[in-house]
């Protein structure tokens, strides 16, 4: 394998597991390196610490919002339409161009998901909503080892919140996109802003169970929206109710046109009573980022969404968090509302009399500091007895929310390499923070588990459980991604949620699941690739010299602490030099004892004391190397040392203040550096040929989204490639002009 085609086996991992948007992701031909904690210690910080859910997804939306309050409302829906209109493809038979992309998985390791849907004439086909990764289908019910296949809808749709599907005929569906916890307003500074997932852009449908869709509820340029819930009347299947960030929209006719019925804002799960259709129940919450908290409550109408009343009668008047609602399939009068605040449980209320009055059951669903984001709910089809809540695990009860028993161990996971479609764990694991239930409507014992790793099944409602993640390709990288320099089947990356994965080349594209929790930056040792990173959030770094098979910490000083590190510390191992490190905080950290033994930090007077976001180093030497820094109490900026790291010079220039995501260093010239910008308006990929004395926009002709990365061809230096929000894009030129380049992605 030529050394370009081998340091492109980076590229294709990182995009085609992040699906077709280069979200988090990195493109690195340079090696790049990403901590030791127990999963108990995981366990109590998920329970009682910062919730590391919500500490990605302030990332998430600082550096695609920066500086403004939240990403603007139309401009990412225009640049896909830039792209897709005036963007021409770099097709591989010019020859200027590598062959199509391929995935290379994991096929073995479920991302983030938020919903499903079961086909209720055909219960093998089910569907599944990813929390980046797009709408996914599978014909065997989740199991196999390639269960799932990808659903293309021909629009830019990465979070899929909300599936409905009609029961009169199940040939049409409806896909509420976009994912949004709390509202439009900032919190407490430049690091701490909405907590959002990913861009939404309405309600899409589709009459041909996927093949094809439609625009239903166009909210393509309105960004900030997310849809939590599509109902469809069973009895008149033309009328639909939709649960939005912005209230709730009714359609009388299949969805051509939706009309407002209720402008509360935060609208996060909604029920329909069978018997009678024109009572719909509606649960708004969520709503923090607001004061004093608007509107909060559960609401009914008996009218078919024309009024609507607050339910009183024993709930409680308000809560900051997500309240989630069911009712009993066989007596809608019987309700069941799990009631939370953001960052602590409030209780299991019950209804007998279809929400008149309310008693209050178990008060101690451990649902942690995640009331604002997990909160599943779910009464068995037959007996209104057996509730299902779902917080960090899946929790049962058998005498009607009165009490609840664990019923699984999200640490349980097992470590190596679990082949696609088998467990991935003991009978009682399912990964952590489930937020969504469903039931096979043929067979009441079986159940669907939608959590943060996937899907998972039960056959004996929460009695043991197993897996249904084979070829569910939507795991979410962070940068950097890894390879090593001797076996081009060898590399790794930190994922979101889910520890950290070597790939080893494995025909079935699985990888081996290694570390804890989340996995960030990672590199490899240029030399010996038994030397490998990974690393925790806020600078948490470990490295392991078996390949990846066992850690130790060496956590750069203070590690842990956000005050000091970003969510999402950067660190390099040296190319020339694989005992030299650098690491990134309010200062530049160094070591020269291949981690650990940490100098520094140098330059933090000359950064302003703000946060570095993105790093690069030569590749032909360990002196020369620049940094990036995030704006806080002052500017941020882009910095170069020539001497190791001891000192810096500011060589920002006329550089734009947003979010520096990543730089890269030509590898054959020092002096030629690129640095790529989150946000929208400017430019966001920048290039210099004098080591930063003066910069070029280089963005001419690139769609107008947050750009996570770039890297230059180390044989054909003037090959450059940019990933984006959108995709995948190259210049043959040094940026010049660029192409489209994302023929075989989804």
């Amino acid at each position: 394998m030529t050394r370009s085609r081998k340091y492109l086996l980076a590229l294709y991992i990182v995009f085609i597991c992040f699906s077709v948007f280069a979200l988090k992701s990195k493109i690195s031909f340079l090696n790049f390196a990403g901590t030791s904690k127990t999963e108990q210690e995981m366990e109590e910080n998920e329970k009682s610490g910062p919730s590391g859910s919500y500490e990605s997804m302030h990332f998430i939306n600082d550096m695609r919002a920066y500086p403004d309050a939240d990403i603007p409302q139309d401009r990412f829906y225009a640049a896909y339409q830039y792209s897709k209109d005036r963007m021409h493809e770099l097709s591989p038979s010019s020859g200027k161009a590598p062959a199509p992309w391929k995935s290379l998985g994991p096929t073995n390791i479920g991302g983030r998901c938020l919903s499903m849907v079961v086909n209720p004439v055909d219960t093998s086909m089910v569907y599944v909503g990813s929390a980046s990764g797009g709408l996914w289908k599978s014909i065997t019910g989740g199991l196999g080892a390639a269960a799932w296949s990808y659903v293309e809808t021909g629009f830019p749709v990465q979070a899929v919140g909300a599936i409905a599907i009609d029961p009169s005929n199940p040939n049409n569906l409806y896909i509420g996109t976009g994912e949004n916890y709390g509202y439009q307003a900032s919190l407490n500074g430049l690091d701490n802003r909405l907590t959002r997932g990913m861009y939404g852009i309405g309600i899409l449908k589709s009459t041909n169970a996927g093949a094809t869709w439609v625009k239903s509820l166009d909210w393509t340029y309105q960004s900030q929206t997310g849809v939590w819930k599509v109902l469809i009347n069973p009895k008149n299947t033309s009328i639909l109710y939709a649960g939005t960030s912005e209230g709730i929209y009714k359609s009388s006719n299949a969805g051509v046109n939706w009309n407002q019925v209720l402008n509360f804002k935060m609208v996060v799960d909604m029920e329909i009573d069978a018997v009678d259709t024109n009572i719909v129940y509606a649960s708004i919450g969520d709503l923090t980022n607001i004061s004093p908290v608007p509107n909060v409550g559960i609401y009914k109408t008996t009218d078919s969404g024309i009024n609507w009343v607050k339910l009183t009668g024993g709930l409680p008047a308000t809560w900051t968090g997500k309240t989630t609602i069911e009712l009993y399939k066989n007596n809608p009068k019987i309700i069941y509302a799990s009631v939370a605040n953001d960052l602590s449980y409030i209780g299991m209320y019950k209804s007998t009399n279809a929400g008149v009055n309310w008693t209050i059951g178990s008060t101690a669903v451990p649902i942690g500091n995640q009331g604002w984001y997990n909160n599943g709910l779910f009464v068995k089809t037959n007996d209104s007895s057996q509730v299902l809540a779902g917080t960090l695990n899946v929790e049962r009860s058998i005498n009607s929310g009165t009490s609840f028993s664990t019923m699984t161990s999200w640490s349980a996971w097992n470590t190596g390499v679990v082949n696609p479609g088998d467990p991935e764990g003991p009978s009682n694991f399912v990964h952590a923070d489930v937020h969504f239930f469903a039931s096979n409507p043929l067979d009441p014992n079986k159940i669907y588990v939608i959590a943060d790793g996937g899907m998972y099944r039960s056959n004996d409602f929460a009695g043991t459980f197993f897996s249904c993640n084979g070829g569910l390709v939507t795991s979410q990288f962070y940068n950097s991604f890894a390879n090593s320099f001797q076996d081009s089947n060898f590399a790794l990356g930190g994922l979101q949620d889910n520890r950290s994965g070597l790939y080893q080349g494995n025909s079935n594209n699985a990888f081996y699941k290694t570390f804890v929790g989340d996995g960030f930056w990672c590199g490899v040792n240029s030399s010996n690739d038994n030397i490998v990173y990974t690393e925790y959030s806020y600078g948490d770094i470990n490295k392991s010299v078996d390949r990846g098979v066992s850690w130790s910490d060496i956590g750069m000083p203070s590690a842990s602490d956000p005050n000091k590190y970003c969510f999402s510390a950067p660190y390099v191992v040296c190319r020339t030099n694989s005992n030299i490190l650098y690491g990134g905080g309010l200062g530049i950290y160094k070591s020269t004892t291949g981690g650990g033994n940490w100098a520094g930090p140098f330059g933090a007077a000359t950064f302003n004391n703000n946060k570095v976001l993105s790093m690069a180093v030569s590749n032909n030497g360990t002196d020369t190397l620049y940094c990036g820094t995030i704006p806080g109490a002052s500017a941020g900026g882009i910095y170069r040392s020539f001497n190791a790291g001891l000192n810096w010079t500011n060589v920002t220039g006329a550089l734009p203040q947003k979010y520096p995501i990543d730089m890269n260093v030509n590898p054959n010239n020092v002096n030629e550096v690129f640095v790529t910008y989150g946000g929208f308006g400017n430019g966001h990929v920048f290039r210099s040929t004098n080591a930063g004395t003066n910069w070029t926009d280089i963005s001419i002709g690139l769609p107008d989204v947050p750009t996570e990365s770039v890297v230059c061809d180390p044989l054909y230096p003037t090959n450059i490639y940019i990933g984006n929000d959108i995709g995948v894009y190259v210049s043959t030129n040094s940026g010049s002009t660029w192409n489209l380049f994302s023929t075989g992605m989804h």
